[in-house]
């Protein structure tokens, strides 16, 4: 018997534990990739290169695409192939798929306020339960060791405040610090964050002493690029860009 409680608080209990998996949303493909899913289908978003897939390792060959550049919707057909699947949840529904042909549970990514590590428990609990490995010792040590690089920046440079972007219609969006995970993590570890707002898209705003804009070949003086590697939930991953960003709020070169 395999039984597993959600993000939604939802148990799913089935016969034997699952070995058919899809993932319907492009995020939680990357995540379980990570922590050693491999699905028979999966959703690939525009490109299978993007940051987040490749910055996992994540290897194509042999997972159906679950959807399309044009169409994000999971294929029906392809689903009903699968022993189960696995979708995006804020803890009140499933986001890409309301009545899957197959048993479904929900994985909470980017729901406000989650943080990094309430993001890899939840992630590990369910790769435990389709029968992966754990995240190397190695891994997990690094990933706190760069917390703490982040955490000691933060004490020396508390003056500093942090701020990341999008430009987009020709202005410079300031994101909300609760729906990232990574920004409530580095908020809880002692890093100013600015709130979110809209500004010229030629300028740092005021009161940002560090500007970080997502990399779309956008050019604000004086600003920091960030890709969707921020969006690979994974512990090495995630020790090499706090350590980076520890750097960059130091003062120290990257």
């Amino acid at each position: 018997m395999w039984r597993y409680t959600d993000g939604r608080g939802v148990t799913v209990t089935l016969p034997r534990r699952p070995e058919r998996v899809a993932v319907v949303d492009l995020l939680a493909t990357s995540t379980l990739w990570a922590a050693g899913v491999r699905p028979v289908a999966a959703a690939m978003g525009e490109d299978p290169a993007d940051d987040c897939l490749s910055a996992v390792g994540f290897d194509p060959s042999g997972v159906a695409r679950l959807d399309t550049v044009d169409d994000p919707s999971p294929d029906p057909a392809l689903l009903r192939r699968a022993d189960l699947v696995v979708d995006r949840t804020h803890g009140d529904g499933l986001l890409m798929v309301a009545d899957p042909p197959v048993p479904a549970v929900g994985l909470t990514l980017k729901a406000p306020g989650q943080s990094l590590d309430a993001l890899f428990a939840e992630v590990g609990s369910l790769a435990a339960a389709l029968g992966c490995p754990p995240v190397p010792d190695t891994a997990r040590a690094r990933y706190r060791a760069a917390k703490w690089r982040v955490r000691e920046a933060a004490l020396w440079r508390p003056d500093r405040a942090v701020a990341f972007a999008f430009v987009r219609h020709g202005s410079l969006a300031v994101v909300d610090p609760e729906l990232y995970p990574w920004l409530v993590t580095l908020r809880e570890l002692g890093v100013r964050l600015a709130p979110p707002g809209r500004w010229p898209a030629d300028r740092v705003p005021a009161g940002v002493d560090l500007l970080f804009v997502f990399d779309e070949g956008n050019d604000v003086p004086g600003a920091h690029l960030w890709t969707d590697r921020w969006h690979a939930f994974d512990h090495a991953v995630y020790a090499d860009l706090l350590t980076g960003f520890a750097d960059v709020l130091d003062g120290d070169p990257c």
